[in-house]
């Protein structure tokens, strides 16, 4: 259990740095576009010993999978209490999350079109035309817009360094850092649901946006490079939090 947490972690601190660093390039380049997690992955496999990057990628994000899901089990088998459940419901949805990361970046390394936006809007306007897509389409949105909302609510509200194995002094040095890049995760994520919502009341797909998608459709708005930037520096701050997860977290094993 704790390699596969600790591997897990290490992964997807890896994930948003490669993802902070496109959004910078592209808030001061404009031949520069930023990316998502298959973008990067994507832009990372053209260079040299890219391929052995993005098995290394796949192989820590099965990890990271594997103990969400334990975690999930974990939270579900305790007390019958609300907390509990919403725990475990969450951390069941990121173990789908990353799995499908995972599943599309083994795509990617097979020779095939990975994610992105297009394949957003290809999947989004096949939903659109099942009966009740719309509608299914718009409780995704919705449930990533809650999701979002809560990771910011638990950055400032709760104790995001309460898991880590740190003394008291040094959780509070890391607090102010950790607390922002968990916020910049939910203020994207909650942006991505947003636009869900937005596409599926509107039935036009090309209203939805996976993060790759959004951070350039921020860009074009007005001061969009100081969004870019912003945006930039939080997932830094949320790969140094998941860095401290990989060295630092409290693992907890199944009974």
């Amino acid at each position: 259990m704790t390699i596969l947490a600790r591997v897990g972690f290490a992964t997807r601190g890896l994930i948003y740095l490669l993802i902070g660093g496109f959004a910078t390039g592209a808030a001061f380049r404009s031949n520069q576009s930023p990316q998502g997690f298959t973008g990067a992955a994507q832009a990372v496999l053209h260079k040299p010993f890219g391929s052995l990057v993005v098995v290394g990628i796949v192989i820590g994000l099965g990890c990271f999978v594997g103990w969400l899901a334990v975690e999930a089990v974990i939270h579900g088998s305790r007390r019958r209490e609300p907390r509990h459940w919403l725990l475990a419901i969450g951390r069941f949805g990121d173990a789908l999350l990353y799995a499908g990361f995972m599943f599309l970046l083994l795509g990617l390394l097979l020779g095939r079109r990975a994610g992105g936006e297009h394949g957003l809007h290809s999947w989004v306007a096949w939903l659109f035309s099942s009966p009740g897509g719309r509608w299914l389409v718009g409780l995704v949105g919705i449930g990533l817009f809650c999701a979002g909302i809560g990771l910011v609510v638990w950055a400032w509200a709760g104790n995001v360094a309460a898991p880590l194995d740190l003394a008291p002094k040094e959780k509070r040095m890391t607090n102010p850092v950790s607390r922002y890049g968990v916020s910049g995760r939910g203020v994207a994520l909650a942006l991505i649901g947003f636009y869900l919502v937005s596409a599926a009341f509107d039935a036009n797909p090309a209203e939805a946006h996976e993060l790759g998608g959004l951070l350039q459709h921020l860009r074009h708005t007005a001061y969009g490079w100081i969004i870019l930037l912003l945006f930039a520096l939080s997932f830094g701050a949320s790969a140094f939090f998941d860095f401290l997860a990989a060295f630092y977290r409290h693992i907890e094993a199944p009974a």
